[in-house]
């Protein structure tokens, strides 16, 4: 059991003690020194400081430190749980992840994981926010990840607390509107674009399944009336759907039950509905850019993206008067806030009629409070 070895320098209490770090990922018992007190009327002797020693080294006598505990943050992130993300994490979210880590890589010190603090954290997002304009969900989804990192370092017995948990979110660049195509959108486009791209928006516009998703359809997960949402598929790696609710049976309407039919007679095999000339997963990012772009640009029109597309079927279901709980089974989200609140986007003239609807509310209750008086 260590006892340490209190010394004063100048005006602080340092404790010598030795511990656990890892160093080309071997344990390595290394002394090391920290400040537990600043001299004064308080702490005078040694006397007065060692309750505190004893505090601090009780965890590490008592092994309930781990070696992680002395890696500074960029080790423990780089080596250990990035790794760890990497094993058991979907091929987009590590690849999210990565490009997080770049953010904030050059602006870490040698700050160990067990002195960073919350403060540490909103000079760290700071930094990243001085460097570049970015966009506030950039900075949002920098906490989340580090904030994931301090997690799984707490689940590991490094650390006691999470500091980025109350850490700030620097403000950033607003986030454009995102785009849900119309009917009238959806239509023009399937008029211009050629096979298989034609289907592929059909599909992707009238079922609200993501491109991950239709990359991973087969045609066994086809029963004629149903598609059945069994895996994801990313820059060519095969997973599970992006979450439990995702994995479900999506209804599709006779007009897509007939493009799939006449799609499947075109189809060269392999299984997945949409294949490449290789039998695998067709890369539909090479679609984009060889027949759909090409081809909505002849015709003068947009292309918004496969969510758009995904946006579109949430809110025209929502025009249609279909109820809120409908729209995200067919989405199939978890909650059905992110639902309303990310996927149905007001109409224009929804709004202006809505509005109105309120006028004629307010009139009439004016009408009747001057009745009343």
């Amino acid at each position: 059991m260590q006892t340490g070895q209190l010394k004063r320098v100048g005006n602080c209490w340092l404790l010598r003690y030795y511990e656990e770090v890892l160093e080309n990922g071997k344990p390595v018992r290394r002394r090391v020194a920290r400040k537990i007190a600043t001299y004064g009327d308080r702490y005078r002797t040694k006397a007065d400081v060692e309750p505190l020693a004893k505090e601090f080294l009780a965890p590490i006598n008592a092994r309930s430190a781990r070696p992680e505990s002395g890696d500074s943050v960029l080790e423990f992130i780089k080596n250990i749980y990035v790794p760890h993300c990497r094993g058991t994490l979907r091929p987009s979210t590590c690849k999210s992840y990565r490009d997080m880590f770049r953010l904030i890589e050059t602006h870490l010190d040698d700050i160990r994981l067990c002195d960073f603090t919350t403060h540490d954290a909103d000079q760290l997002m700071e930094k990243v926010a001085r460097e570049k304009k970015r966009a506030h969900t950039t900075h949002r989804n920098l906490k989340s990840f580090l904030s994931g990192a301090f997690r799984f370092a707490k689940r590991m017995n490094a650390i006691r607390d999470n500091p980025i948990r109350d850490a700030a979110i620097p403000r950033g660049r607003p986030k454009g509107d995102a785009h849900a195509c119309t009917l009238d959108e959806i239509n023009a486009m399937l008029t211009v674009l050629p096979e298989p791209a034609r289907t592929l928006v059909l599909v992707a516009a009238l079922t609200g399944l993501r491109l991950s998703e239709i990359k991973g359809l087969r045609w066994e997960d086809f029963n004629g009336s149903q598609l059945l949402v069994q895996r994801s598929v990313w820059a060519g790696h095969v997973s599970e759907p992006k979450t439990l609710s995702s994995r479900a049976a999506v209804p599709i309407l006779p007009l897509v039950i007939e493009g799939l039919a006449k799609h499947r007679s075109r189809s060269i095999g392999g299984g997945w509905i949409f294949s490449g000339s290789s039998g695998k997963p067709l890369r539909i990012e090479n679609t984009v850019r060889r027949e759909i772009r090409p081809a909505l640009d002849k015709a003068g029109l947009k292309w918004y993206g496969w969510h758009s597309l995904r946006r579109g079927l949430a809110t025209n279901l929502y025009e249609l008067r279909a109820p809120d709980k409908t729209v995200q089974a067919i989405l199939r989200h978890a909650n059905v806030s992110t639902t309303m609140a990310y996927y149905v986007k007001p109409v224009p003239s929804e709004s202006v009629a809505a509005m109105r609807r309120l006028e004629r509310a307010f009139k009439q209750s004016a009408a009747r409070q001057e009745k009343m008086a």
